[in-house]
């Protein structure tokens, strides 16, 4: 499974320098000066899955971080982007015992949960004013994600509980996603902080159908 997390990682990791030299190269031939290049970075923690106090061992935490390309002239307030996103929620036990209402044995066991997840993105931001050195914005794009899912069983089960609550098990896939935001930018010097509250939209639960994360994000544009 890890295995699989960083060939998928790697590969939208390389994909992401040739998204940006493609999209150097159809600048039109009649533009003089090519669009300024910046890069950034954040870090996002999603504040709807951020729980420090949980019944089962562990905390509830799905945290992010990109890296993103952007091209931005100094006359106009929209900007292209590509980014590169990986994150995933902090692994965490469940204790898998129901109440008897259900029928289902109770277990003295837990399981091991996990999840992780990457995307490549494009997309475009808007300016929506400025003053002095704030700028808000809007954001959004689309583009490809990766999800993975794992979960492993301790404990000692019997033949009925192991039909119940099965063996380890880990599944991943690539699906199509949008994602969406708004965010507010501070120039200093040359460059810029910025916070940013994101919306993804994709399968992050394969066997249990399609979710979104939504992380709140603090980076630097240099």
């Amino acid at each position: 499974m890890q295995l699989r997390f960083v060939v998928a990682v790697s590969s939208l990791a390389i994909a992401l320098p040739l998204a940006s030299v493609s999209a150097q190269t159809t600048t039109p031939p009649a533009q003089t000066a090519p669009e300024p290049a910046k890069w950034s970075f954040s870090l996002g923690v999603d504040p709807t899955a951020f729980h420090l106090n949980t019944p089962e061992p562990g905390i509830e935490a799905r945290m992010v971080a990109n890296l993103t390309r952007t091209w931005q002239s100094g006359t106009s307030r929209w900007a292209r982007h590509i980014s590169l996103m990986v994150g995933g929620d902090a692994p965490h036990d469940v204790q898998p015992g129901l109440p008897s209402l259900f029928g289902l044995p109770q277990c003295v066991c837990s399981m091991h949960i996990s999840r992780r997840y990457a995307g490549l993105t494009a997309g475009a931001s808007y300016d929506l004013f400025r003053v002095s050195r704030f700028t808000p914005y809007l954001t959004g794009g689309a583009g490809l994600y990766y999800s993975e899912f794992g979960r492993s069983t301790d404990g000692l089960l019997t033949s009925g509980e192991l039909a119940v609550y099965g063996t380890d098990f880990s599944s991943n896939n690539f699906s199509l996603g949008v994602n969406a935001g708004l965010g507010l930018k501070v120039r200093l010097g040359s460059h810029e902080l910025f916070i940013e509250q994101m919306l993804h939209d994709f399968n992050v639960r394969p066997h249990y159908g399609s979710g979104a994360i939504a992380p709140l994000n603090i980076g630097i544009r240099f």
